[in-house]
């Protein structure tokens, strides 16, 4: 792939960009500040270090989205009732007539099922995500341990974005499904969930835009 970006500045908005031999200011205002670590829901401009398994060497990821923090909340309740549920053993006749060595074995088996349960859920939260890049967007649905589904999408080939948010949750925890309409073999790419749909909503038009003004001034990418 061509030279896109020479060093960015501190903050990672201004690049420069080739355009018939001159180098031109890449400003890109509508980034927001570096925000965000590895446990967050809304991550921009993570650090250098983080890169996913297909990304090309002067591609720069812009924005790293997973579902917001609050659609955790349900999970985690019933797992918290789970784990006080053995307390209950005592109102359970049938339980409590075992020997209490098989009872013991009942909870070990109970806390590791739950365990279990907290550490899918987590895993799924943690890794289904979306990667915005100065390229492309990368749609990562994580199924299991041994099964992942990756599709992406030049930017360029994205045609509408929408979003909506619905109800009193998604309304005060700002967050909601996000719809980008592409000419790609995959037609439609959904972010659920994600935190900020609307300022997400305005970097990909903005980023839309810069790719149209490049094709349109003959840009080298």
């Amino acid at each position: 792939m061509p030279d896109l970006y020479s060093a960015s500045t501190a903050k990672n908005k201004n690049s420069t960009i080739k355009s018939s031999g001159a180098t031109m200011p890449l400003i890109r205002d509508f980034i927001p500040p570096a925000q965000g670590h590895s446990l967050s829901s809304f991550i921009v401009l993570p650090n250098k270090n983080i890169r996913f398994e297909t990304q090309e060497p002067e591609e720069e990821i812009l924005l790293i989205l997973r579902a917001h923090w609050a659609t955790n909340l349900s999970w985690f309740l019933v797992a918290l009732l789970l784990f006080f549920a053995p307390a209950l053993l005592k109102y359970f006749p049938l339980l409590t007539s075992l020997p209490v060595k098989f009872q013991m074995v009942f909870v070990i088996v109970w806390y590791l099922i739950l365990l279990m349960y907290v550490f899918e859920k987590f895993l799924s939260w943690f890794f289904n995500l979306t990667i915005i890049t100065d390229e492309r967007i990368v749609d990562v649905d994580f199924l299991n341990l041994t099964t992942k589904k990756v599709a992406d999408t030049e930017i360029e080939k994205i045609q509408d974005i929408s979003f909506t948010r619905k109800g009193v949750v998604e309304t005060v925890c700002n967050f909601g499904d996000i719809l980008v309409q592409t000419a790609a073999e995959k037609t439609q790419f959904v972010f659920e969930k994600v935190p900020n749909p609307t300022q997400v909503v305005t970097i990909l038009q903005r980023l839309r835009t810069e790719e149209k003004i490049e094709t349109l001034e003959g840009r080298i990418r």
